[in-house]
Formats: structure tokens, C-alpha cells, sequence
């Protein structure tokens, strides 16, 4: 499926950090803890260097800032890290919406079409699993528990993210969350390409939202016994081959395609509505 956004080819990473790190200066992204012994701008130095060097976390950013300017006041990870749990959810989802809100304005996004990415995210947790916002999640390093977030994303030769979101306590067929990421879409002012999801997507009623929205959709799709049928006999008739084929769920009147793309190690299957 042919791409289909107009401007974020012509924006680039390095241009999408630089206003990013002007609207950090500008939108508090957190609120100090009372007795803070770094300012805000000595935290956000650190936070800026992880994101646009090539260090893979806080600890390692804190350490080469530290080594790279030895003289200069550098918190460490931890104290990043405390700083930002000392602030609600919901107040730094507030500052990062207001600094999406003025990236999309500056940078003349809105009103452009856009492909759009919908992603699900597990951060394993190894504490109690009474904490608030943890649930079970896939095992996977030593635990069962963790956070779990959906991510909406800007996608092309740019990636920007324009909202997370807490699926802690969503319903499984997650079409409530489809109509509250449209509604934020919607007041965003981006007009929607293709919108690529996740296989936790794959249920009737997503399908259905999607096809209310009018917006074309691929979604990776779930093996099931019918799926499962239809693929080993066009395997009979056809060989090791890729494949589209209608199908729709039972008892719904709704078609769709799936796409079987074959490979040595399995098919990948996705859905699709074009």
C-alpha cells in the first residue's frame, strides 16, 4: 500500500528534536520536586542528550555528560528518575500533549494526510503487582507483570509521536480505545492515510470503527482455525506462495482481505480493506 503522507517526508529527525528541545525550554515537562538540588535545565540536559546522541539510556547519557564535561552539574539517572516519578501521569501527559500540539502547528503538519502507526508496548515490572497501572502481561525476562501503553504515531520517514496512552483496564477488543484515539486525531487536526495496528486489533468490532471512520487499514492479523484451513489449501493448489483472500468473521456480512506473504520461517498475515 502506497504511502500517503504529504509533509513528514520533508521533515527529519534532527529538525523534529530541535523544536522539541525549544518547547522543553518552554513547557515545563515536569514540576521539581520541593528541595531538588539540580534545576530544571540541568535535568533536562540530561534528558535531551539521551534522546539525541547515541547513548541507549539515562544512566549511560548522565555518565558520558559527565565524562565530557566534568566540571558541570549533572544529576545522575536515579535523581532523573526520582524527579519524574514525583509527578503525576497525567500532568506529563498534559505538557507532552501541549508540546505535540505546537510541533504540529509550527512545523504546518495539520490538515496534511498522514500514515499512522498504533502500537502496544510492555514494560516488564518486578515489583508488587498490586502497584497501581501493572497487569499481566506476555512473560518474557524473569516476569509476567508490567505496564502496558499504546502508542499513536506519526509514521514515514519521520517518526513522531503524538499520544500515549494507559490500556491498564481497557476491555480486550479495544474499541473504546479506537474511538478516543480518533477523537484525538480529530482534534489534532491530522488527516488520516493508512492507519497500521497491532494484531491485538484484529477482532470485529475494531473492523467495524475502522470502516465507520472511513479510513483505510492494515492490521496483523491472528491465525485461527478457518484462517489456518483456507491457507493449507491454497499451500495444496498453489505451493509455498503468497496470497489475498476474502474473509469475514462469523455471523458479520463485512469482508475484508487478508494478505498471507510467505516466507522460509512462516507466513505473516495482515488484513487489510484495500
Amino acid at each position: 500500500m502506497t504511502p500517503k503522507n504529504d509533509s513528514m517526508s520533508d521533515v527529519d529527525t534532527a529538525s523534529l528534536l530541535a523544536l522539541s528541545s525549544e518547547f522543553f525550554s518552554i513547557v515545563d515537562i515536569i514540576t521539581l520536586p520541593d528541595g531538588a538540588n539540580y534545576s530544571y535545565q540541568e535535568f533536562l540536559n540530561v534528558l535531551l542528550h539521551a534522546a539525541t546522541s547515541s547513548t541507549d539510556s539515562l544512566e549511560s547519557a548522565s555518565n558520558d555528560l559527565k565524562s565530557k564535561v566534568p566540571n558541570t552539574r549533572i544529576p545522575s539517572a536515579d535523581t532523573i528518575f526520582n524527579y519524574i516519578k514525583s509527578n503525576s501521569i497525567e500532568y506529563i501527559l498534559s505538557s507532552f500533549r501541549k508540546i505535540n500540539n505546537e510541533i504540529f502547528r509550527m512545523m504546518k503538519l495539520k490538515n496534511n494526510v498522514h500514515d499512522i502507526a498504533i502500537d502496544f508496548h510492555d514494560v516488564e515490572y518486578y515489583g508488587c503487582r498490586d502497584t497501581l497501572c501493572i497487569r499481566g502481561i506476555k512473560p518474557k525476562n524473569g516476569t509476567s507483570w508490567g505496564y502496558s501503553f499504546c502508542t499513536l504515531d506519526v509514521i514515514g520517514n519521520s517518526k513522531l509521536t503524538l499520544d500515549v496512552i494507559d490500556i491498564n483496564g481497557l476491555s480486550k477488543d479495544y474499541s473504546i480505545l479506537m474511538e478516543s484515539l480518533f477523537e484525538r486525531i480529530e482534534k489534532m487536526g491530522v488527516k488520516v492515510g493508512t492507519v497500521y495496528m497491532d494484531r491485538e486489533f484484529f477482532n470485529r468490532k475494531v473492523i467495524s470503527k475502522m470502516e465507520k471512520y472511513k479510513v483505510d487499514f492494515v492490521i496483523a492479523a491472528k491465525s485461527n482455525k478457518r484462517i489456518k484451513e483456507m491457507l493449507e489449501r491454497h499451500r495444496k493448489e498453489n505451493g509455498d506462495t503468497s496470497t489475498v483472500f476474502e474473509y469475514k468473521f462469523q455471523g458479520e456480512e463485512q469482508t475484508f482481505n487478508i494478505v498471507a506473504v510467505w516466507d522460509k520461517e512462516k507466513k505473516i498475515q495482515y488484513i487489510c480493506n484495500k
